[in-house]
């Protein structure tokens, strides 16, 4: 029974920890975006990904139901908090003009990983981006 109560114990303080990291990575968010979106819910859920996301991604914003942060829990480490922020700019760009720019979305992930001194994962987002979203000829119809 002791053991149960330090293992249930040591869980909410761990949850708390990972709410209090989601939350002050959700005011960055804020901040760089100049925005007072209100919180949304962050659920880690890796079935619920495979289910609700698209495929081969590591999570997803929906605007189902009031709005969720659907995310993997098996996300490495390193990638979590720019996935994080990530999914959160998408979040207040939807919340805030109805509409996600996913170029925005990534220059913004790159200025949070350069904020936050991880200056080479920020290049390696920056190549991905300017892969991406850099240099495209959009035609209208």
């Amino acid at each position: 029974m002791k053991n149960i109560n330090k293992s249930l114990l040591i869980s909410i303080f761990g949850l708390s920890l990972s709410a209090f990291a989601d939350n002050a990575i959700f005011s960055k968010a804020q901040t760089l975006l100049e925005s007072k979106a209100p919180a949304i819910s962050v659920e880690y859920d890796s079935s619920l990904v495979s289910t609700i996301c698209p495929k081969g991604s590591a999570g997803c914003f929906s605007s189902a139901d009031g709005g969720r942060i659907i995310l993997s829990s098996e996300l490495p480490a390193h990638h979590h908090d720019v996935v994080l922020f990530g999914l959160f700019a998408d979040y207040i760009q939807y919340n805030d003009h109805r509409v996600i720019d996913s170029n925005f979305t990534c220059d913004a992930k790159v200025k949070f990983l350069q904020d936050e001194g991880k200056n080479h994962l920020a290049n390696l987002y920056k190549g991905q981006c300017d892969t991406l979203y850099k240099g495209q000829i959009l035609v209208s119809l």
